[in-house]
């Protein structure tokens, strides 16, 4: 499957990595590349995350990071599609 990003996603990380960014460069860097790799992973396994509340969009924990990736998976397109990239803190969608 293909993976594609929301343009909501793609703003989300954007403000993770300038948050983080802030206090410390190298963590920027390391939390978005997990996120971008768990997401990568997506396309390989897509049903690895379990489902919400609101099906048919499923989560995945960001593991070592407070973080969750929200996607569904389009069998029309064949893709993966990464809706949000929310911390935990926050609401979720």
């Amino acid at each position: 499957m293909k993976l594609r990003w929301s343009e909501t996603a793609l703003a989300e990380i954007d403000n993770i990595f300038s948050f983080i960014f802030e206090n410390n460069r190298s963590a920027a860097v390391a939390v978005v590349e997990r996120i971008e790799g768990l997401a990568a992973l997506l396309a390989e396994f897509p049903l690895v995350g379990h489902l919400t509340d609101e099906t048919p969009v499923r989560v995945l924990p960001v593991v070592r990071y407070p973080f969750l990736i929200f996607y569904t998976i389009d069998d029309a397109t064949n893709e993966i599609i990464v809706l949000h990239v929310r911390h935990t803190a926050q609401e979720r969608p």
